[in-house]
């Protein structure tokens, strides 16, 4: 069982009626300008600033915050399309939940923060029929970065392996 912090914010609405959620969008994050671009709550009052969230945040050191529960539709992917020549519905937040890791375009992430996001994924699972796990950056190409080339998706995808979740079943795009 995972610990999780809650900072409800409101940018979100109602999914559709009869959507399946089946796609994990990750996210970073970063308030720059701030006195500390990388406290989990100057993040989150960033997010607030601009009226979007997502559901999930992870800080620095793992923790988890809930933003926006995962019944709803949160604001985090904006214009997106999914990257797949056979899955190429767009609007991805109606069908997703999104993950939000802090960390700065150069600082790439935490070994606790993988660690976490994984065990989160695993929960997650345990919900949904996740068939896909994407970067923004592969739901809106040319359009948003992260969480850019500083994720390690090798080590990402053996965290989820050592956690015994079988990824057979689900679409990666890197």
């Amino acid at each position: 069982m995972i610990k999780i912090l809650e900072h409800p914010l409101v940018h979100f609405d109602q999914r559709p009626v009869g959507t399946t959620i089946d796609t994990l969008v990750i996210h970073s994050i970063y308030a720059l300008g701030s006195t500390d671009e990388l406290a989990p709550e100057a993040c989150i009052d960033l997010l607030d600033h601009h009226k979007v969230a997502a559901h999930y945040l992870l800080d620095r050191s793992g923790h988890i915050w809930r933003l926006v529960d995962e019944q709803n539709r949160a604001w985090h992917a904006g214009v997106s399309k999914m990257p797949f020549g056979d899955d190429s519905r767009e609007s991805v937040n109606a069908f997703s939940i999104g993950v939000e890791l802090v960390a700065t375009e150069t600082s790439g992430f935490t070994k606790i923060q993988y660690k976490h996001l994984a065990t989160l994924t695993m929960d997650i699972l345990a919900r949904h029929p996740i068939k896909a796990i994407l970067g923004h950056d592969h739901i809106a190409p040319g359009r948003k970065t992260d969480p850019g080339p500083n994720f390690d998706w090798t080590h990402y995808r053996q965290e989820l392996k050592n956690l015994g979740i079988v990824l057979d079943q689900i679409r990666f795009s890197v």
